[in-house]
């Protein structure tokens, strides 16, 4: 299964998810189905995607989660672990930054997409050693991201199918 296409996948399930909005000014809607009568000040849990809508025109303040810290955060308990060990992220944990880095500045976007790099480099260097040996497990398949988990298998898949092309199959008798 290709990566993009799974993320295309959960990202449109996180934009589905409700997030807090908060109301900046008096407005009404009713489109396709869905109404909304807000009044200044109003807080309530809206789909992702509306409330991006409505922040994008200034009509309210969408709640989003701060990923730089969660980032920083990430980066941190990773290299605290050690090299044999994983730490737990949350499985839209990539799928949250890109978005959230998306409305960053150049220079911040820079510095973001840096410290991803590292997470991403550091955690891919341990899921290749332990994807080489070990089937994914539920307690692995749990601390990693949706694409972190298609990568696991892809590994594991083709060491397996390396190892019985060299062999010739001789572990089956």
């Amino acid at each position: 299964m290709e990566i993009d296409k799974v993320e295309k996948v959960h990202s449109i399930g996180y934009r589905l998810k409700d997030a807090k909005f908060t109301v900046n000014q008096d407005f009404k809607f009713n489109v396709a189905g869905v109404k909304i009568d807000a009044t200044q000040g109003d807080t309530d849990n809206i789909p992702r995607w509306v409330g991006k809508i409505l922040s994008d025109n200034n009509l309210g303040v969408l709640d989003s989660p701060d990923m730089i810290t969660e980032l920083k955060q990430a980066l941190s308990k990773e290299k605290m672990v050690g090299e044999y060990q994983i730490s737990t992220l949350d499985p839209h944990f990539y799928i949250k930054l890109r978005e959230s880095m998306k409305e960053l500045n150049r220079d911040d976007f820079d510095k973001v997409e840096s410290m991803m790099l590292e997470l991403f480099r550091m955690r891919r260097g341990k899921l290749v050693k332990t994807a080489d040996s070990i089937k994914l497990n539920s307690e692995l398949y749990n601390k990693l991201t949706v694409e972190e988990n298609i990568f696991y298998q892809t590994i594991y898949d083709n060491s397996k199918e390396f190892e019985k092309q060299i062999t010739g199959g001789l572990n089956e008798q």
